[in-house]
């Protein structure tokens, strides 16, 4: 219990204030600490197994909860620019909400020496770089199928592409041994770092970096992943960009794990389709949000109701479905309840491609059953599939996820970007006008009280079950041959 109390004290040292959040410019005429970073959406190989095999196992520490595997690939996933090292190695990384780590793949290990070169989005040298500092070998990640990957932790420089930020001496992950093609840079709480399920200490990830190196006030972000089509979306470290989501942000609570913040877990009301908002589910869940899943995973009596709704056939040998392409064209929606605000998911956004076989397409819809690990634990997780159609801002310091209805297809031209503050020097938003200088130093505003306009997905809905949630702000394939044989024989 002595670590628990320990991880506990030091995590208090990490989070800012816990006021609540604020939205708006600060009441000097400095310009807004906030970062924004483009995301590039590309194919991964493998989907379901490896995503499998990500929630399936966890690491149990007597003094420390279990620690999330953070190695996962799926159908589509969303990454970001980054350079390390003296002089710069470029790298493609896999932005993960769900895991706390930046860890790279060398060109050495046995994975990425294949002939095939599987490793294109960057390999790191340690060698290469005059900046590179030993700190342990306490990286190491065991797998369901009992293979790992493990290596060292180092300190290098670390450069997020799309701006000005410098991290000198920023700690991360070097996977001499690993079974995945792609570097991940996890941004969750410090807590689900994986040396602390080694007794390891907690260290500054790139969030936390970010705020003391003073780019960002707050240790928050806001992520928009754009539409299924959309190959672009972005993550705005410190701020939110209120043209990208319509009326209200409703701040709900993160809920902790015995009493320590370590992955971003709320409650989910209710599940229902097309206005009948408890048609699968009306009893509470907690729910993992995590762009790490390109889909959602839902308990088995749930998505059996859904399965039988839109017609798809589940097969639990390759842990897949087969629904009818056409669905994607039905208006209905995916609607979740949450405490005073509905996300609607588009079935045109719910539908996934997944394989051409000849001229044949085939799409899986994108809710799976939850998947139950070693240790027990049944993970809701509201993957890409889910978040496509939220606009999710993710505040470490205050513990709230908050959440509004996305807009999709928003110009660059078009952003509206705000500082988030929690220290009291700003003006929040609420439900009035904000004026704020976007990049470039045009002066915008955003409405607060409407339901917004453009080409969303659909207007959020109060339920008012329940006084938990406050509002803030406003306005503000790949696949592997037999999963083929698999789909083809359910198709």
């Amino acid at each position: 219990m002595q670590g628990f109390f320990a991880i506990a004290a030091v995590l208090a040292g990490y989070l800012l204030s816990a006021d609540a959040i604020q939205l708006g410019i600060p009441d000097s005429d400095r310009a807004p600490k906030v970062v924004q970073q483009h995301l590039y959406r590309h194919p991964v190989a493998d989907p379901v197994q490896r995503d499998r095999r990500r929630f399936l196992h966890k690491r149990q520490n007597d003094s420390v909860n279990a620690v999330d595997v953070p190695l996962r690939n799926d159908l589509f996933l969303y990454y970001m620019n980054v350079s390390v090292g003296t002089p710069p190695q470029d790298f493609e990384v896999h932005i993960d909400t769900g895991s706390s780590d930046l860890w790279l793949n060398v060109p050495t290990s046995e994975f990425c020496s294949l002939p095939v070169d599987p490793c294109t989005t960057g390999t790191y040298d340690a060698n290469a770089s005059s900046t590179y500092e030993y700190v342990n070998s306490l990286f190491e990640i065991l797998y369901v199928d009992k293979t790992t990957s493990n290596g060292d932790y180092a300190r290098d420089v670390v450069r997020l592409t799309d701006s000005n930020v410098s991290l000198p001496g920023q700690q991360f992950g070097v996977g001499y041994e690993s079974t995945t093609q792609d570097g991940i840079l996890g941004i969750g709480y410090p807590t689900n770092e994986v040396q602390i399920s080694f007794g390891g200490p907690l260290y500054d990830n790139i969030p936390v970096s970010m705020v003391k190196e003073g780019y960002i006030n707050t240790l928050a972000y806001s992520l928009w992943l754009n539409n299924i089509d959309a190959d672009e979306g972005d993550i705005l470290f410190g701020g939110v960009n209120t043209a990208k989501y319509q009326g209200d942000l409703v701040s709900l609570p993160v809920i902790p794990d015995r009493g320590i913040y370590r992955e971003f877990t709320i409650e989910m009301n209710s599940l229902g389709l097309s206005g009948d908002e408890t048609a699968f589910s009306s009893s509470p869940l907690e729910v993992h949000l995590d762009s790490g899943a390109s889909l959602t995973y839902l308990p088995e009596d749930i998505t059996d109701r859904i399965y039988s709704e839109v017609g798809a056939t589940y097969d639990a040998r390759y842990g897949i479905n087969i629904v009818d392409c056409n669905v994607a064209n039905q208006n209905g929606t995916m609607d979740f309840v949450f405490s005073n605000i509905t996300i609607k998911v588009p079935m045109s956004e719910m539908v996934v491609p997944y394989a051409n076989f000849g001229a044949q397409e085939l799409c899986v819809f994108g809710v799976l059953p939850t998947i139950t690990s070693s240790l027990g634990n049944e993970y809701i997780i509201l993957g890409d599939t889910f978040l496509r159609s939220a606009y999710v801002v993710y505040d470490m310091t205050n513990h709230e996820i908050s959440l509004a209805q996305t807009v999709f297809g928003v110009d660059a031209a078009d952003d509206q970007i705000v500082e988030v503050s929690s220290s009291g020097d700003g003006k929040p938003v609420g439900t009035g006008i904000a004026s704020f200088v976007a990049p470039g130093g045009t002066t915008g505003s955003g409405s607060g009280t409407g339901t917004g306009s453009g080409n969303g997905s659909g207007g959020s809905s109060r339920t008012g079950e329940k006084g938990a949630a406050s509002r803030v702000g406003g306005g503000l394939g790949m696949c592997a041959f037999a999963l083929v044989a698999c789909v083809l024989s359910l198709w």
